[in-house]
């Protein structure tokens, strides 16, 4: 009960203004002791008689306003608040009466002990009243009985179980219209304890009877005794018969509906299966699989979507157990409540699913690829997930460029044109955590004159047509980021040189200035060439070459890694939908085994442009060998001869570049005069790995480099 339930609403209401002639005549007329001050209806203080009092001594003026008489800051209760919080605060602080205020400081009444004292009283009444109301409602036969086993208390379920009204059975020995109960009322009261679910029959009918023994102050005073009609229970256990009847009905709907069918609960572990399920995994018997997970039990199924994400899953193809099946998943739900999951599965005569099948077949390997994958998913994925690939050549690349992406090293990646060497780039620096810019240049494509200035920047009037603030080069905007210098093969051995510099200290000046500027870039290069081959013949420099290729990542062709074909067919044919606005769901068998006996020169990139092509010409939902334009017979006369070829090209390169690095160390300790150190510092490597490196190539004495 709240305080607004029994507050007075007849109180005085002054102003400071008013006199104590004024004030006195109020307290007579109204029979109180206590006037609220207020002002603009807040309150400001109270006046009581005594405090009146107190002034009236002093000034010895019944017209002396009362203003002096006024107590500050006294006692409030707000009228929302509960009426046994108000009444503790009170008591603490002594106080016989207190201000009712609203929200908003208004005055809305006076309230006292006295006052919440009735109400209280009130409250408890309610509450005796609601106490009284539920037993008498219920179903349930409710007694109690003192130490002499007569009647207190019984509801009306119990007065018709004794034939009695209540004048009759209160204060009368139970024995005269239950003898039944007796023995055991008196058992309580013995051994004080509780005695539960006993069958007693009264009257020819049983009843589950419980002795509750009731205590005041640590002693039994009595026992309540509840009785419940076992008839109540045998309608249940009727229900429950019932509920195995409809049991037994859904079990053999469920056995004609569907091949395979599982039902599980918001957990995953499973409630029913059906015998195409059992036959479907060869179990006998559903006591094998009740209550146990249904990923252990078929992991191929996809219940993690209906169980953590709470999706439902409609014809996706798997395979399980050996069969080409179709999974259906439904959460099920009960007043807004998830309640479980049904599992449909369709494993038989698939054949005569047309379009289905038709749509199995060109997702087969990838949805084998992706089941596989789907608990793998890791931060280096998440940096590299947009590389295509289920080739373990890629994966193994990719968690070695996630290594060396948390590194500070140079990374030179090499492979053939259309290999992805800029997506691995762009998946290094995301990794790396770096707080700059990836900036990225193609050595190739910019003329040599202007590569310089596209590099380090220029100042103005650094030469004819210079902007007038001149301009920032790449090292500038890659400061804290990462530099990519595509195609460095083609960059001209002039400019070699600054770059080797700026690689060393980290330092630099534009065309035409002459403050030096310190960069933090990281390097990552990449080439189609041979860098190696270019040392050899002197069109590229050594020392940069060492730089660049500390930590060194080889792209390999797709023909190499052709089961990544259907993914990359997959993957831009949803790309070209989304901007063509079309809906082709992809290429048939046949026109992927053609692309997979495809030798591919021109890589990834010539995948995408001959799918891009067939895209265009395409006017079915699926691409077809003949939107496929492919020179096939040259293709299948000269596949076997490059790959010879390419074979023993990579045997020579890499004697080649054995012989030269060999032959490099030589020249470096022969220059420094047998100075391991020096010669270190010459070949811009540490001394440990000058070492190694002597130890591979065996270069041990003197003699060897005189």
């Amino acid at each position: 009960m709240k305080v607004k339930k029994i507050l007075s609403t007849n109180f005085i209401s002054l102003s400071k203004h008013h006199k104590i002639k004024d004030v006195l005549s109020l307290f007579l007329k109204k029979h109180q002791d206590i006037a609220c001050v207020v002002e603009k209806r807040r309150l400001i203080g109270i006046v009581t008689k005594y405090s009146l009092y107190r002034l009236l001594l002093t000034t010895n003026d019944i017209h002396h306003p009362v203003k002096e008489a006024i107590i500050y800051n006294p006692i409030t209760l707000n009228q929302n608040d509960n009426i046994y919080r108000s009444r503790e605060k009170l008591v603490n602080l002594k106080v016989a009466h207190a201000v009712v205020v609203d929200d908003r400081n208004h005055v809305v009444g006076i309230i006292s002990r006295a006052n919440i004292f009735q109400g209280l009283v009130a409250e408890t009444q309610h509450l005796s009243k609601k106490l009284n109301n539920l037993m008498n409602n219920l179903q349930t036969m409710i007694i109690s009985v003192d130490l002499n086993l007569t009647i207190t208390t019984l509801n009306h379920s119990a007065k018709k179980i004794i034939g009695s009204s209540n004048e009759n059975s209160i204060g009368t020995h139970i024995g005269h219209f239950l003898p039944e109960l007796t023995q055991h009322i008196v058992d309580v009261i013995q051994t004080d304890q509780l005695i539960d679910f006993e069958n007693t029959v009264i009257n020819n009918t049983t009843y589950i009877s419980s002795f509750i023994p009731i205590k005041a102050w640590g002693q039994i005073n009595g026992v309540m005794i509840v009785l419940e009609n076992v008839s109540k229970y045998e309608k249940i256990a009727s229900e429950l018969e019932t509920t195995k009847r409809i049991e037994k009905m859904l079990d053999s709907a469920l056995e004609a509906a569907y091949d395979g069918i599982v039902i599980t609960d918001p957990n995953g572990k499973i409630m029913k299966v059906n015998q195409g399920f059992l036959e479907l995994l060869d179990y006998h018997h559903e006591n094998e699989l009740i209550g146990k997970p249904i990923e252990t039990i078929a992991p191929e199924i996809p219940s993690e979507k209906s169980i953590k994400q709470r999706k439902q899953i409609e014809g996706e193809y798997i395979h399980i157990n050996g069969y080409k099946s179709v999974v259906t998943q439904t959460p099920i739900y009960r007043n807004n409540e998830n309640i479980g999951i049904i599992i449909k599965i369709i494993f038989r005569q698939l054949e005569l699913w047309k379009d289905l099948f038709h749509h199995m077949d060109r997702l087969e390997t990838e949805i084998s690829y992706y089941r596989s994958k789907l608990k793998e998913v890791s931060e280096q994925e998440a940096h590299f997930n947009h590389i295509i690939s289920s080739s373990p050549l890629i994966q193994s690349l990719k968690s070695n460029a996630h290594v060396a992406a948390k590194g500070f090293s140079n990374i030179l990646m090499t492979g053939e044109s259309g290999t992805g060497k800029e997506l691995f780039a762009q998946g290094i620096h995301n990794a790396s955590g770096r707080t700059g810019q990836f900036v990225k240049i193609n050595c190739a494509a910019i003329p040599v004159d202007l590569l310089e200035s596209e590099l380090f920047g220029y100042e103005e009037g650094a030469f004819t047509g210079a902007k007038k603030d001149g301009k920032a080069g790449k090292f500038d905007l890659a400061n804290e980021g990462t530099l990519f210098l595509d195609e460095i093969g083609d960059m001209p051995i002039s400019l070699q040189v600054k770059l080797l510099r700026v690689l060393q200290d980290k330092k630099f000046e534009r065309i035409g200035g002459t403050n030096t500027i310190y960069t933090d870039a990281r390097i990552i290069s990449a080439t189609n060439r041979d860098l190696l081959s270019m040392v050899q013949a002197g069109t590229f420099r050594a020392d940069l070459y060492y730089r660049i290729n500390v930590i060194h990542l080889h792209l390999p062709p797709l023909r190499e890694r052709k089961e990544d074909i259907p993914y990359l067919c997959d993957y831009f044919i949803q790309k070209f939908n989304q901007k063509m606005n079309k809906k082709i769901r992809g290429v048939t068998p046949e026109a992927l085994l053609m692309l997979k006996d495809y030798h591919w020169p021109g890589n990834i990139r010539e995948l995408e442009n001959i799918l891009e092509r067939a895209f265009h010409f395409c006017n079915k939902q699926w691409i077809l060998p003949e939107n496929i334009l492919l020179d096939l017979p040259k293709e299948r006369k000269t596949i076997k001869a490059e790959s010879n070829h390419h074979k023993n090209n990579l045997s020579n390169a890499k004697k080649i570049m054995d012989d030269t690095e060999k032959k490099l160390i030589i020249q470096a300790l022969t220059t420094a005069n047998g100075n391991r150190t020096e010669a270190a510092k010459l070949l811009h490597i540490s001394r440990s790995a000058l070492y190694y490196k002597m130890k591979k190539y065996h270069i041990k004495e003197l003699n060897d480099f005189h």
